[in-house]
Order: C-alpha cells, then sequence, then structure tokens
C-alpha cells in the first residue's frame, strides 16, 4: 500500500495525505487495529486480550486473511475452553469455520440436559448440530434404560458358589436396587464412571451372590464394554459433524513459499 501510494500524486484533502486525512476502513475498528498490531508486535497489555478481544481477532482474521490473528485468538479458545460453556463454543467453531475444539466441545456438549440450552445458542448451533444432539440424546438415554434394565449375565459360576440359583436372583436384584438406581436417579443421575465407583463399593451388600462370582462380575462390569459403545457413538457423531460443517480456511502463504512460485508476497501486493 505504501510503496504503491508513494509513486502516485498525493491530492491535498486525499485519504492517507497526511494525519488529518487518514485512510478509513469502515469494517475495522480502532479496537481490531491495537489488537493486530498486538499479534504483529507480539506484545499485549498485561492483562492479555478478553473474550471480546478474541472474538475481533476472529473477525479480522476473516475479514484481512491474517493467519497469525486467526492462530492466535483460537490458541486462546483453546487454552481456556473449560471456561467457556460448550455450546458456546461450537457456535464459534461453526461461525469461524474452527474445527481443532468441535469435538471435544461437542463431547461436553451431551452431558448438557436440553432445556439448559438458550433458546437464542440452539439457532446458532444450526439444524444439523442441533438435530444431531437431540437424536443422540434420545439414543443415549435408551441405551441408558437398556443397561440399567439388563444385568450383565453369569455365564460361568464360581466353584465354591454352593447355590447358583440364589447367587443368580441376589446378583440380578443387586444390580436393579443399584446400579439401575445410580444411572436412572430423577434426581442425580450418575455418569458411566461414577456409577461403576459406587457399584464397586458394595462389597459387604451384595446379598447371596458368592464372594467369588462378585468378583468377576465385578471385573466385568469395569471392563465397561457397553458403556464404551455410547462413547463411541458421541465420538462418531462429533467427528462427523465436524468433517461436514467445516472446512478449515487455508493458510496464507508465507514469503518463502511465494517466492518459491515466483509470485509477489503480501506485502509487495501492498
Amino acid at each position: 500500500m505504501f510503496s504503491v501510494g508513494s509513486q502516485l500524486p498525493l491530492t491535498e484533502g486525499m485519504e492517507g495525505s497526511n494525519d488529518d486525512h487518514p485512510i478509513i476502513i469502515p469494517e475495522l475498528s480502532m479496537n481490531m487495529f491495537e489488537l493486530f498490531l498486538s499479534v504483529a508486535y507480539n506484545s499485549w497489555k498485561p492483562e492479555g486480550p478478553t473474550h471480546d478481544d478474541v472474538l475481533d481477532l476472529l473477525r479480522f482474521s476473516n475479514k484481512f486473511m491474517s493467519q497469525k490473528a486467526r492462530d492466535v485468538a483460537i490458541n486462546h479458545l483453546h487454552e481456556r475452553r473449560f471456561q467457556h460453556k460448550p455450546y458456546e463454543l461450537l457456535a464459534l467453531c461453526l461461525e469461524f469455520s474452527i474445527s481443532k475444539f468441535f469435538v471435544p466441545a461437542f463431547r461436553r456438549l451431551v452431558e448438557f440436559r436440553i432445556r439448559d440450552i438458550p433458546g437464542p445458542v440452539r439457532r446458532r448451533l444450526g439444524f444439523e448440530v442441533w438435530n444431531a444432539f437431540v437424536d443422540l440424546k434420545e439414543l443415549l438415554d435408551e441405551h441408558n434404560h437398556i443397561i440399567a434394565c439388563e444385568e450383565p449375565p453369569i455365564i460361568t459360576h464360581s466353584p465354591y458358589c454352593t447355590d447358583n440359583t440364589a447367587c443368580f436372583i441376589d446378583w440380578r436384584q443387586l444390580w436393579w436396587n443399584s446400579m439401575a438406581r445410580f444411572l436412572l436417579d430423577g434426581r442425580n443421575p450418575q455418569k458411566f464412571n461414577e456409577a461403576i465407583e459406587r457399584f464397586q463399593e458394595l462389597g459387604p451388600e451384595i446379598g447371596r451372590v458368592n464372594p467369588e462370582c462378585w468378583k468377576t462380575l465385578l471385573q466385568t462390569v469395569k471392563k465397561a464394554t457397553a458403556f464404551c459403545l455410547a462413547f463411541d457413538l458421541v465420538e462418531e457423531t462429533a467427528q462427523q459433524l465436524s468433517a461436514a460443517l467445516i472446512t478449515e480456511p487455508a493458510p496464507m502463504l508465507t514469503k518463502a513459499e511465494l517466492d518459491t512460485l515466483g509470485l509477489p508476497s503480501h506485502e509487495e501486493i501492498l
């Protein structure tokens, strides 16, 4: 811009002719420009950028194709991702085409109740993400109910088990009265890993379940094979959404790469 401008005669009152007639870029706020200078010179205010500053950096990078501003903003969000609600991060991922934390944010979103997600955010998430989330919640609830109602079978009783029938009956009752209650508690439903931790503390309260059978069954439960199906479903859904909805912008070529191609650099064009 400056090299080209220096070759043209300046007219009195022309934008950029002097300090009293600056070049006005309507889309560029004063804060955006100051943030760009902070990125360019790696010089930040002591408290660092605020969340609004990060959003301004993302808007700046989209408008003016600044890879460095984008990288700084995304890294800042990623480092502080647990300070934000997952649905807020997902909305930013969709708005600014960020794939870096889409999948982990979606995993966290699944832990939320549908009614706890504000209406305006639902619209920002878009039909595809919101529809996938609601469908997934229904599938996970159904899977949860199946696990609660169907105890792991006793394949073979221990040789020390003297009453297989009583052992089976009490095992089934134990599962329903404990694991099912942990998972389906209307006031305080437990996550799978939390339910397993509480379940294995029932050692003294296993009734007529043979202690050796109990050890074998507990090992089966702790493998969490049935629970892992839910984790895999969430992961697969998140990965598919990310691949379908997010296309990261191509990074700007460096001066060295442009020289290799025989193309003028960004600075030379300006």
